[in-house]
């Protein structure tokens, strides 16, 4: 288990804990094959020249690091992003205000004036309040997008 406090104080006072278990965090952290975008003629030509069954004593550590090589060589592989928000409600003008935020607080880290502490709270405020804005618009046009004909969908 590991634990560090975050440079974002994402709006409260207290800086967050981010506390882990284990070396990886979550799944989408492990790009996956772009299987359809892969160069399968190569990819056959390859492993037909390199894992012929000539070769009598190959071991299965060899027969899988070759064909991994043959796969990286011919198969892309997907990106995975760093931070991904899957709200419906964040928005570029959240994604603005909070870099905003972010940046008057560095500025307060490095100089902590009165004027800087007094221009990052109010920074602070607006950021809260473009947050809850989205959230609050986001829901009044999910709310108003239903009527006698929506479906019914169990998630």
């Amino acid at each position: 288990m590991q634990w560090k406090t975050l440079d974002d104080l994402c709006g409260s006072d207290h800086y967050p804990i981010l506390i882990s278990y284990g070396s990886i965090e979550t799944s989408s952290a492990i790009p996956s094959w772009k299987l359809r975008k892969a160069d399968w003629p190569s990819f056959s030509n390859e492993a037909s020249e390199q894992l012929c069954f000539s070769i009598p004593h190959m071991s299965l550590d060899e027969f899988s690091d070759k064909l991994l090589t043959i796969a990286k060589n011919n198969i892309p592989k997907s990106k995975f992003s760093v931070r991904k928000h899957n709200t419906v409600w964040f928005n570029d003008t959240c994604k603005e205000a909070i870099n905003k935020r972010k940046k008057a607080l560095r500025k307060v880290k490095s100089s902590p004036t009165s004027k800087n502490i007094q221009q990052y709270q109010i920074i602070r405020g607006q950021t809260r309040r473009t947050i809850k804005t989205a959230r609050r618009q986001s829901w009044q046009n999910f709310v108003s997008s239903i009527n006698s004909r929506t479906s019914i969908k169990r998630v």
